[in-house]
């Protein structure tokens, strides 16, 4: 996996139980898979966000921790990349959240169109 990105976890990030709340990792998560959908692609243009599948909270983030978001291509179709994004702590490597992204090819009308990668599955 590649690194996409790091947050510091601060204090207006959490919740009422005082860990990290969810819509900020939902957000992170996509971040992280829009950075390396354009490392895939070579630009930040035409494509968009067609999902977001199965985010999942393994264990509380709290406030001083530095989440590092990682990315990997995990399935490449015509029209279509699809990442998976792990989030783990900085410092100790302990899984903290993960999630899988989809992300469409689209041309100047916003309409599907074939990216041009080589159709694959990363398993």
């Amino acid at each position: 996996m590649k690194v996409a990105t790091r947050h510091f976890v601060r204090p207006e990030y959490m919740n009422h139980h005082n860990s990290l709340y969810a819509g900020y990792i939902s957000e992170w998560i996509t971040e992280a898979a829009f950075i390396g959908m354009a490392e895939v692609m070579g630009r930040t243009s035409h494509f968009v966000l067609a999902a977001v599948r199965g985010i999942s909270v393994t264990r509380s983030v709290y406030t001083g921790s530095i989440l590092e978001l990682r990315y990997e291509v995990k399935k490449i179709g015509t029209t279509s990349v699809e990442l998976t994004v792990e989030g783990r702590d900085f410092l100790s490597g302990d899984m903290h959240c993960e999630g899988s992204v989809v992300f469409v090819s689209v041309d100047e009308e916003g309409k599907k169109t074939p990216h041009g990668l080589k159709a694959v599955a990363v398993e």
